[in-house]
């Protein structure tokens, strides 16, 4: 007797797992993860010449995390460079190569197999069961048109649109569970108000968007649009949201719910939804660790190096990976829930200034304080030298000296009065390889 489809039974039994490895008792989820561990690192030990020499002679039974050496961007190059994929075509499963962003440095090319993907699905969808989201409600997805063999499809329309519409967001769970409607919104230098009468066309439910976007988007409207058309989440991506803004969304009680990842391994942390900040790290996919080596005190924080072992990492092993970034990592988080969490997440390269001094600084420039001082479509903000800005604008037109002194006045204010700051206008600014699109990054840390 077969009472549910196969396929819909399959990815609601998924969702199940990963719900109970991560909510459920503290002790039995620890061992699960060290049996994930243990799994990874024979895999990695039988199939690799590089993981041989990494792991030693030890009886990997006995291995611990510490036991093993810290993971460079430069050694995974290494890696993939001599071996490829530690899968093979004999195990049957799909397989995929994969690029960083860049936007940290050079793109590191890297593999998953299709078990990565079909996780970061069931997992994303998961965290709307962990907090009793209400499915029903429609999800809004708005994202930049990349160029790409599978977007020739695509045509924009002559506001910078392309708009696809669907009866439902949950994928599989769609015959099991009653969704709402699924809009996904293409953009390439959009028409604003054509984009916000899109928007405005259905109820907007859970909103996802680039945070950089959506703040310049939203720098003449009023946020209590989003509230106006029945915004349920905001779900931001690809960047923080700066302070100033999540106070004027949180003034206009719009909920946020951000999240934590990176390319290499997909979710790392979900933000709590009782203490805005603080993240529960997703054990079902990684094991996270700070250390003090490499430390750094940021605005009166002592903020420690984050290494991520991503637990399903068969095809490219990703153990004890120092993903660049900065943190606070707690037992526990705030709200009660018992199990590892994170705060005061910062991106090395992405987030911090570095004085002449050796000092590091936050450094956020909000969009709201550019666009009244100079229109512009994109820009980006790039500390050259020790005492260098670079600021890049693209489809601004001419920019008279009177704003070329409050541009660098403004950024003199937020990174320090010793920086120099240069001013280049052009056509279209060179991203390079990465779809992040970061407004700032330091190229001296």
């Amino acid at each position: 007797m077969l009472f549910i489809d196969e396929t819909p039974k399959t990815f609601l039994s998924m969702i199940i797992d990963l719900i109970a490895i991560e909510t459920g008792n503290r002790e039995a989820r620890e061992n699960w993860q060290t049996t994930q561990l243990r799994n990874l690192l024979k895999h990695a030990y039988e199939r690799s010449t590089f993981w041989r020499e990494r792991i030693g002679t030890k009886k990997i039974s006995n291995i611990t995390l510490s036991d093993l050496p810290i993971l460079t961007r430069s050694k995974v190059v290494e890696q993939v460079r001599k071996e490829g994929s530690l899968l093979r075509q004999s195990d049957g499963l799909k397989l995929e190569s994969n690029l960083t962003s860049g936007s940290t440095g050079v793109p590191v090319k890297f593999f998953v197999s299709g078990v990565n993907v079909a996780y970061n699905h069931a997992r994303s969808l998961a965290q709307y069961f962990i907090e009793g989201r209400d499915l029903s409600k429609n999800l809004t997805d708005v994202r930049p048109y990349i160029m790409s063999k599978s977007s020739n499809n695509h045509r924009l329309n002559i506001d910078g649109l392309h708009i696809t519409t669907g009866n439902t967001w949950l994928g599989p769970l769609g015959q099991l569970f009653k969704g709402g409607q699924s809009k996904k919104i293409l953009y390439l230098k959009p028409n604003l108000d054509a984009l916000f009468y899109e928007m405005s066309r259905d109820e907007i439910g859970y909103l996802l968007i680039p945070s950089p976007f959506l703040e310049a988007s939203l720098i003449n409207q009023d946020v209590g649009f989003l509230k106006k058309h029945n915004i349920e989440i905001l779900l931001p991506r690809s960047a923080a949201l700066s302070t100033e803004f999540r106070d004027k969304l949180h003034s206009n009680s719009i909920k946020i719910r951000d999240n934590y990842s990176a390319e290499e391994v997909g979710f790392i942390a979900f933000e709590c939804e009782h203490v805005p900040g603080f993240y529960h790290i997703a054990h079902s996919n990684v094991i996270v660790e700070t250390i003090k080596h490499g430390s750094h005190p940021i605005d009166g924080k002592q903020l420690d190096r984050v290494l991520i072992t991503h637990l399903h990492s068969y095809a490219t092993p990703f153990i004890r990976y120092d993903i660049g970034d900065l943190a606070n990592l707690f037992d526990a988080c705030k709200c009660g829930h018992k199990g590892p969490s994170i705060s005061n997440i910062y991106g090395r390269s992405k987030n911090f200034i570095k004085h002449s001094d050796g000092r590091l600084t936050s450094f956020v420039v909000p969009v709201a304080e550019l666009l009244p001082i100079v229109a512009f479509d994109e820009h980006r903000i790039t500390q050259k030298t020790i005492n260098t800005l670079l600021v890049e604008l693209s489809g601004c037109g001419n920019v008279s000296e009177t704003q070329r002194e409050k541009l660098a006045h403004l950024l003199r204010k937020r990174a320090g009065q010793e920086f120099q700051v240069e001013l280049r206008i052009v056509d279209e600014i060179n991203w390079g390889q990465s779809s992040k699109k970061l407004a700032f990054i330091s190229e001296v840390l």
